[in-house]
This record gives structure tokens, C-alpha cells and sequence, in this order.
């Protein structure tokens, strides 16, 4: 039986409490996403100010093809605590490639992988037109110390796009928060990212 747009939304409020939500019963575009309101390819300026985006901007990358604007956070989010995004650096729109969402557990890394296992399971069940890579946990590229660990799971559309569920587990030499992370992302800056940080 096919699920109303309407109960879709509901379902999937419910299911990953918030997390993001989707409009078509069957969704098979990233753009039909969306966290805190914000969609792949809609613009940051519509979001933020461009003084606040350029405020947030990274300088992690051994390339200047994509700006990372990391750790923004406002009253208006309902479910995380904090925001990364990427556009392209020339393009003055500052079109969203990715949208990352951020829940904090800071030195409690297992209740964080516990809510990842169940919102796989969850997505699962609704992702029925995407190739799932199950849990894995591997070294973050940005910690060449290799002890920084990111244990997650994947799913990738058929355009090469991915939605993915992670737990990020610094280690005690990195400054950031051990955090629960939802990812929707284009190929285009999946592809980028391999190869990307210093």
C-alpha cells in the first residue's frame, strides 16, 4: 500500500525522531531530504547570513574546490545541535553539496552507536531502492594519528549520492565532541572528500 505524503512525513518524524524527512513515498533523490529544513542544491543565503557562513568557514582541505562551513548552530534547529554544510567555492550561490547534522555525546560513545544501529534499522526498511553498506568502522581522515575512529553505515542512491549514519569517536588528543552524525551528500563532494583534508 502506498504511504501519503503526508503520513510519510509523520512516519519518518517519528521513526528517526526529526532527523530529516522526505516528501514522495519512495523517495529516490537526495533533494527530496532534508535536514533542518535545508535540501541538497538550495542555497546557504537562504539560511544564513553570508557573514555568518563565511565566519564558520574551514581550512581543513588540501584544495580550495569546495568550501566546508562547519559548526553553525541556531534557536531555530529543532533537532540537532549543529550544522556542517559545503558548496562550491566559486559559485556564488553557495549551493549546498552536503548537509551534516550533528547530536552530541560527548564521552559516551556507545549510547551514540546504540541510536545509530537503530535508525539503520529503521532506514532500512524505507530505503528500498539504495545499495546499503552495512556498519563499518575505519580511521577519520582527519586525524593522520589514525586513532580518531568513524563507525557508520551507508546508503547510495542510484546517481551516486549517499545518505549516511555516523558515529564519530575522537580520539583524546582532538578537540572536537564525540557526536552522532546524519549526512546527506552528493557524489560530486563524497568523491572530493576522499582525498581531501591535509
Amino acid at each position: 500500500m502506498m504511504l501519503t505524503n503526508k503520513l510519510m512525513k509523520k512516519l519518518l518524524g517519528i521513526l528517526v525522531l526529526g532527523l530529516f524527512l522526505t516528501t514522495p513515498s519512495q523517495a529516490d533523490d537526495i533533494r527530496d531530504f532534508q535536514i533542518e529544513g535545508m535540501s541538497i542544491g538550495d542555497s546557504a543565503l537562504d539560511y544564513f547570513s553570508e557573514e555568518e557562513i563565511m565566519s564558520h568557514k574551514k581550512d581543513w582541505f588540501n584544495s580550495d574546490r569546495f568550501s566546508v562551513i562547519a559548526d553553525l548552530q541556531s534557536s531555530s534547529f529543532e533537532t540537532y545541535e549543529s550544522i556542517q554544510i559545503a558548496f562550491k567555492t566559486k559559485d556564488s550561490k553557495m549551493s549546498l553539496k552536503t548537509i551534516e547534522g550533528m547530536i552530541f555525546y560527548p564521552n559516551n560513545i556507545k549510547n551514540c552507536k546504540k541510536k545509530l544501529d537503530k535508525i539503520s534499522t529503521e532506514l532500512s526498511g524505507m530505503f528500498k531502492n539504495t545499495k546499503k553498506r552495512n556498519k563499518k568502522t575505519f580511521p577519520h581522515n582527519a586525524d593522520k594519528s589514525g586513532k580518531s575512529l568513524v563507525t557508520d553505515v551507508m546508503f547510495t542512491f542510484n546517481s551516486g549520492d549517499v545518505i549516511m549514519i555516523g558515529c564519530v569517536d575522537w580520539s583524546k588528543e582532538q578537540k572536537w565532541s564525540d557526536h552522532l552524525r546524519i549526512t546527506i551528500r552528493t557524489i560530486e563532494y563524497d568523491n572530493f572528500l576522499q582525498h581531501a583534508y591535509k
